[in-house]
């Protein structure tokens, strides 16, 4: 796991000066403590890297690597597992090797089979590859966007990064405006999807895409894989379980490749204990870390110590109050590069730092509820009321008003919503829409080309597998942008065996039937089938360990809310009705309504802003500092 960056010049003129090249690349020196490179062509283009390293310990993994002719640079972020059967199959097309790891596999695949090798990399990555004979920069992500990739693309040229203060640090971002559509997804949804976001001409790469930019300014943009919104299932019951066991199985057993030491992540549900199972069906020891919730009602570590247990694993744990979070306030802001409000990221920041005291690779079970339905209470209320969609808006309408007004019939009250895609997007919206226009009355309307909700069906097929692929597309890369900056702010690396490729082929064919049960309210049935056959009795509901927001507004982070708002009348460049933020506050801390969510939506914004917004500006030493030091202690 490492950091990049990079930049093409379209117009010739003075090569980037060193100094800002140095700047850039220290803010990314925790996600590569171990290396750090960099390469230019002596013109227009140039490479940097920060390295964590995992495979190939030697020199011969430094990076910018270059082919032994000199025409193609790359520098590359991430793992990719299958790169043992790619190396095989270009030696046999006559290609050298220099090292033993991924890198140069990909570099020479990029080569020999150019954005063709895209589609046959089974590893998540970021990668800037630049060609010396085209003068063109190929950017491209991975399958399901579990790195995450920034650019900046303007008149001058094009600038990429793994984390966006890069982004905003770089010259060409001086005087960019706010984006109206990166803003409007923050504040609605509590991070700003790909591809938007936050400053005017920057993206985030979409996961599957690729972007190619040359010398002239042309730019060229394409998709090597996506995940469909609807598949044919031809996978049920027993065949269904067995096809997930072994897919999960093997993924598993691909990403255990490592020359650093490698662990897991343990909770007290299924995902994670089910990767953590696997690994030690090897026959390995494994070192398994889980963080209490120290007696709270909701905490499950008692479950991990049994799965521990159970699996004959080496188990770490260590209680924390969920009132020594706030203790890791800082580092929370620290750790996030771009507005991210998922203050789940507390305790992903915790369990990393936990874990890298030992580790330097940990596999996690992420993915696994987007992937085969398990937010059981999300897809189940959708699902059972989702043939009601098929009346017309009037008449759905007029039926909820005659059960207001007489109580007569059936009426769920989300029939009010114009279709389930509004309906959804109601449900992931965390400020509500009349909160939100009192609070900022200017704020931005939902982006005129955001399709993430769009849906007007209502049979329960096609609905199940939209309800999927707007978990997957959507709320899964905000659970990744959390899990890479929470791990990447200590060093470590995070691997996602259930998102391996082979495993998402799978589950496109399962039928939803197969995983959710809709009386019982349980999903993910697959995986629960597969860790049943690991411990007798796999828990049936998982808890976590839980952040309690509500109560730190209520209570110690309240005065920080209030200081940090006191007397201010506008959040990046946003008119703010402070007089309405009040009243937002005071309705939560009465106890009237639980607006935990929306209040740290917006205390999240206020202090990232205040913490990293300066953009155009070289970092100086004590910004580097900053972003480099960034630990729990």
């Amino acid at each position: 796991m490492c950091g990049i960056c990079g930049e093409l010049q379209f117009h010739d003129g003075p090569a980037r000066d060193e100094e800002t090249v140095a700047h850039l690349s220290a803010l990314m020196a925790r996600r590569g403590p171990d290396d750090a490179g960099r390469w230019h062509d002596g013109h227009r283009a140039w490479l940097a890297f920060r390295r964590l390293a995992i495979l190939d310990l030697s020199p011969a993994g430094h990076q910018p690597m270059l082919t032994p002719d000199g025409r193609y640079a790359l520098v590359f972020n991430g793992e990719v597992y299958n790169f043992r059967q790619l190396r095989t199959e270009l030696e046999r097309a006559g290609v050298a090797f220099r090292s033993s790891g991924d890198t140069e596999v990909v570099l020479q695949a990029l080569a020999h089979w150019g954005t063709a090798a895209l589609d046959r990399l089974n590893g998540m990555f970021a990668l800037a590859l630049y060609d010396r004979h085209e003068r063109s920069l190929l950017l491209a992500r991975d399958h399901a966007g579990i790195k995450p990739l920034y650019y900046l693309l303007s008149d001058e040229g094009i600038f990429c990064a793994s984390q966006y203060d890069q982004i905003m640090r770089h010259p060409w971002a001086a005087d960019r405006p706010v984006s109206p559509d990166g803003l409007a997804l923050y504040l609605r949804l509590g991070y700003i999807p790909a591809p938007y976001a936050l400053l005017a001409q920057t993206h985030m790469l979409p996961a599957g895409a690729w972007l190619r930019a040359t010398a002239d300014g042309r730019i060229e943009r394409g998709t090597y894989t996506d995940f469909p919104s609807y598949r044919e299932p031809d996978l049920r019951g027993t065949e269904a379980y067995e096809a997930v066991e072994a897919a999960v199985a093997d993924a598993v057993r691909r990403q255990m490749v490592s020359d650093v030491p490698l662990g897991a992540f343990l909770s007290g549900g299924i995902d994670s204990p089910l990767v953590a199972a696997n690994m030690r069906a090897g026959g390995r020891p494994v070192r398994a870390y889980t963080i209490g919730a120290a007696g709270d009602a909701a905490d499950e570590s008692d479950d991990a110590v049994a799965y521990a247990r159970q699996l004959g694993l080496d188990h770490v744990l260590e209680q924390f109050a969920p009132d020594r979070a706030l203790e890791w306030l800082d580092a929370v802001v620290a750790a996030c590069s771009e507005p991210l409000a998922d203050h789940s990221i507390f305790p992903t920041l915790l369990v990393s730092h936990l874990a890298r005291r030992d580790m330097t690779v940990m596999l996690s079970g992420d993915g696994g509820d987007e992937l085969f339905w398990g937010y059981a209470e999300r897809f189940g209320s959708v699902l059972r009321h989702a043939a009601d969609f098929r009346e017309p808006y009037w008449q759905r309408s007029a039926r909820w008003g005659a059960k207001r007004a007489f109580n007569v019939g059936r009426a769920h009250a989300n029939l009010r919503a114009r279709d389930i895609g509004d309906w959804y997007r109601q449900k992931h919206t965390r400020i509500p829409a009349a909160w939100l226009a009192a609070v900022f009355p200017d704020a931005p309307g939902w982006p005129a080309d955001f399709g993430l909700f769009r849906y007007d069906g209502w049979r329960a097929d096609e609905t199940a597998q939209w309800l999927r692929w707007n978990e997957f597309v959507g709320h899964l890369s905000m659970v990744l942008l959390k899990v890479d900056r929470a791990s990447m702010a200590n060093s470590l690396e995070v691997r996602v065996p259930l998102l391996d490729r082979e495993v998402l082929a799978v589950a496109q064919r399962v039928d939803w039937r197969s995983c959710l049960d809709l009386t019982s309210g349980l999903g993910k049935l697959p995986l629960r089938h597969a860790l049943a056959r690991h411990v007798p009795a796999p828990t049936l509901a998982k808890r976590g360990f839980q952040i309690p927001m509500a109560t730190w507004l209520r209570g110690p982070l309240r005065p920080l809310f209030t200081d940090t708002f006191a007397g201010r009348r506008e959040l990046l460049g946003l008119p703010l009705d402070g007089a309405a933020l009040a009243r937002l506050l005071d309705e939560h801390v009465s106890g009237r309504a639980d607006l935990s969510r929306a209040l740290w939506t917006i205390l999240s914004l206020a202090l990232w802003h205040d913490r990293h917004f300066r953009p155009g500006v070289a970092s100086d030493a004590s910004a580097v500092a900053a972003h480099t030091a960034v630990r729990i202690e």
